[in-house]
Parts: C-alpha cells; sequence; structure tokens
C-alpha cells in the first residue's frame, strides 16, 4: 500500500516542528506525527541525508518500515533484494527484513520514513543519536562509541544486528539492562532527548 502524502502536506506539516540536525553525517530529521499523536496506529519522520550518507544493514521485530522518496537517488538492499529508488518511489521493509540504504550520487536525499505501528522507542532514540553526535559520543557513521549506549538504542528502538552481529545480540541485551540499572538510559535522556 502506498503512501498518499503530498510533498505540500508533508511541507506543512514539518511547520513548527523541531529539527534535529547531525552536522557530522548531513543528516537531519522531524518527526511529523509521533505514536502519542496516532495513539499508536504509525510514526511518520522526515529525514534529510546529504551524499554518501546511509543507514546500516539492521532489521526490526515489531514495526514495518516504508520509505517514500522526495529528491535524490537512494540504492540499497530490502530482504536481500537490491532497491534503486528515485523521487516518487516507495520501498518497505517488513518485519525482520534485513535492510539498509544509502545517499548515490552527488545530490541529498529527501524522504519520509513511517512506522506502523508507532514504536516510541525508536522516535526518542533516533532523535538522542542525533543530539549525542554534537557531544563527540558516536562514530563517523553515527553509531554510538560507547557500548552501554549502543546496547540501549538498539534494544529500545528495536533495531536488531543481522549475520555475524545477530550472535552479539544477547550480550547486548545484558549490557542494556546494566545500563538502566545504572541509570545510564535516564542521563541520556535528560541530557539529549530532553535538555532543559
Amino acid at each position: 500500500m502506498m503512501m498518499d502524502w503530498t510533498e505540500g502536506q508533508i511541507m506543512q506539516m514539518r511547520a513548527g516542528r523541531p529539527v534535529y540536525r547531525n552536522p557530522d553525517l548531513g543528516t537531519s530529521l522531524s518527526w511529523l506525527r509521533t505514536g502519542e499523536e496516532t495513539d499508536g496506529e504509525y510514526g511518520l519522520m522526515y529525514v534529510e541525508y546529504s551524499a554518501g550518507a546511509g543507514v546500516f544493514p539492521h532489521y526490526h521485530t515489531s514495526y514495518v518500515e516504508t520509505f517514500h522518496v522526495f529528491e535524490g537517488l537512494v540504492e540499497g538492499k530490502v530482504a536481500g533484494r537490491p532497491v534503486r529508488l528515485e523521487a516518487g518511489d516507495e520501498t518497505v521493509a517488513p518485519k525482520r527484513a534485513v535492510h539498509e540504504f544509502r545517499i548515490s550520487g552527488d545530490r541529498m536525499g529527501r524522504a519520509i520514513v513511517e512506522l506502523r505501528p508507532a514504536h516510541p522507542g525508536f522516535e526518542k532514540w533516533v532523535v538522542t543519536l542525533q543530539n549525542m553526535t554534537a557531544a563527540g559520543l558516536t562514530t563517523p557513521d553515527g553509531r554510538p562509541k560507547n557500548l552501554y549506549h549502543l546496547a540501549l538504542v538498539l534494544l529500545e528502538s528495536d533495531i536488531h544486528l543481522p549475520g555475524p552481529g545477530r550472535v552479539l545480540m544477547p550480550a547486548f541485551r545484558g549490557l542494556a539492562a546494566l545500563a538502566r540499572r545504572k541509570g545510564i538510559d535516564r542521563h541520556l535522556e535528560e541530557r539529549y532527548y530532553r535538555p532543559s
């Protein structure tokens, strides 16, 4: 099922919404609709990526991701099949389907991403990561440098690593539990998600 949002509607929805920028990666995002606003039915995010930026291979178990491109060339894989998306194109990453994307060519990529159903943990941690980068807490590709931080991001946003990374997931579950006991999750939320 195709998303039927027009670019004009998206630009109207962006008005007044916070924009979270990651200057190191050349990315920005805005939540257009959160799960709280849609009673959990879906979350809708607007994203901009500079040429060459992308998303590492991963999958989700509790929500479906739909990507609709407004500008740029997006190349990658969904469930092992190559995808090439240009303006007006859309693809769906079903639950448990490994997916990865990169902005090809020399133009910025602009898209909307829908999560169905909404996932509050993903909504929180994608914003937190953008803000953590400004503090130097992530690698050049946006992954947290600290293993406690990485474990929290993966577990609380339902991001799973495929292939060899899959064997590390039990260790990340243990690290995330320890991070919660130490209050690291609360510290990151106060500092990078809901700063005063």
